[in-house]
């Protein structure tokens, strides 16, 4: 097995400038509204007919609102790389002059913690939050905390991704699974099923987020042990795996020809002709998909601003564009791919396996125990 850190990691931390392009936000934890909001993004026409949310309110009409209650605005982002709120700030205040953006960028897990410290210490920061951690709107919701709003574009997000009540909702889809650069790497023997990465080729090529530091890389290679058995992951290991902190970094070390290949990590349906990533979906195995959530805390001091970003992101032409599976119903999958019920991946099952907290707890102690001791500093903080 690849040390976990070492010189070589301080090394791709040393080397990342192309995780600060803009242009490939969207490769992960904010991939469809970082890539919505980027300067340049090509997106199809808004709508001939205004979209409204619940309240029959327009976009321009919530835009108006905000303006009225200061235009400030915060929002805690899921995610993993400070870049990765960049291009939603940008496309956000380039969209409606006079708003003020502040995203903050940080792993779920963290943000969840934070939102509870200002709750008890009655200073809340957040207006908005979307993040990973599923479970945490449904304890939200359960106390209180969350403002029901129907956003423009709730009608067309499927029953399975929002609260009946709609005090919380569906912004955008993610999937988590396989990258390859092809410059090391040819079409034909990418890794597309898990045990590929046992190939020989492979030894010490691969990168991957330590499992027990992120509940979406968990689920997957609880997927793996289900089906190849605990053994697999002794043969992984035994093929050279280098551990790391944050799912943007093994995509990025990948993309620089540091590894060749990666699992657990997101990316482009449709490839950038101009990087050597190339993201791929397994043929038979199982995969990560989710509906990243977001909600409006009941006491946020910006309320209305909160709705126009909500409405914002789930609104056409915004919501046209993904780069992954869309949420909408009314909107298609990126060229060349079916719609995600026929494929072998389940953002249900994903929010029944953040729902049992126990039993990610107890899949965290083995995988710690498998693999060691998560290493490194935060992945914001290199």
């Amino acid at each position: 097995m690849v040390s976990r850190v070492g010189a070589h990691e301080a090394e791709a931390r040393m080397n990342k400038p192309f995780t600060r392009r803009l242009a490939l936000l969207s490769t992960a934890a904010l991939v469809a509204i970082g890539a919505i909001g980027a300067a340049g993004a090509q997106v199809p026409p808004a709508p001939s007919v205004a979209e409204r949310d619940g309240a029959g309110q327009t976009l321009q009409e919530l835009y108006q609102a905000a303006l009225k209650e200061g235009g400030a605005l915060t929002v805690y982002a899921g995610g993993d790389e400070v870049t990765q709120g960049f291009g939603i700030k940008a496309g956000f205040e380039k969209q409606f002059p006079g708003m003020k953006l502040d995203i903050v960028v940080d792993l779920s897990k963290y943000h969840d913690a934070r939102i509870e410290e200002e709750l008890l210490r009655k200073d809340l920061k957040v207006d908005v939050a979307h993040l990973q951690t599923l479970h945490d709107f449904d304890g939200w919701a359960a106390r209180g905390l969350l403002l029901p709003y129907k956003p423009i574009g709730w009608d067309q997000v499927p029953a399975a991704y929002k609260d009946p009540q709609a005090r919380f909702t569906g912004l955008f889809m993610l999937t988590f699974a396989n990258s390859y650069n092809k410059n090391l790497v040819s079409a034909e023997n990418a890794p597309r099923d898990y045990a590929d990465f046992l190939k020989p080729e492979f030894r010490n090529r691969i990168v991957i987020t330590y499992p027990h530091d992120d509940d979406a890389v968990l689920y997957v290679f609880d997927k793996i042990v289900q089906k190849y058995g605990i053994a697999f992951i002794d043969k992984l290991q035994a093929n050279g795996v280098q551990w790391v902190r944050g799912t943007q970094t093994p995509r990025d070390a990948v993309e620089a020809g540091k590894y060749a290949v990666s699992t657990g990590t997101s990316g482009n349906f449709v490839p950038v002709e101009s990087s050597p990533l190339r993201f791929v979906l397994p043929t038979n195995d199982p995969f990560l998909t989710w509906a990243q959530t977001g909600a409006i805390f009941k006491d946020a001091r910006h309320p209305a601003a909160a709705k126009l970003y909500m409405s914002w992101t789930l609104s056409l032409p915004n919501a046209a564009n993904p780069r992954q599976f869309p949420i909408r119903k009314d909107v298609a999958p990126p060229p060349g791919y079916k719609t995600l019920d026929q494929y072998n991946t389940s953002p249900e099952d994903f929010l029944a396996f953040m729902r049992d907290r126990a039993r990610v707890e107890r899949l965290k102690s083995l995988f710690e125990r498998l693999i060691g001791p998560v290493q490194g500093i935060s992945p914001l903080k290199d």
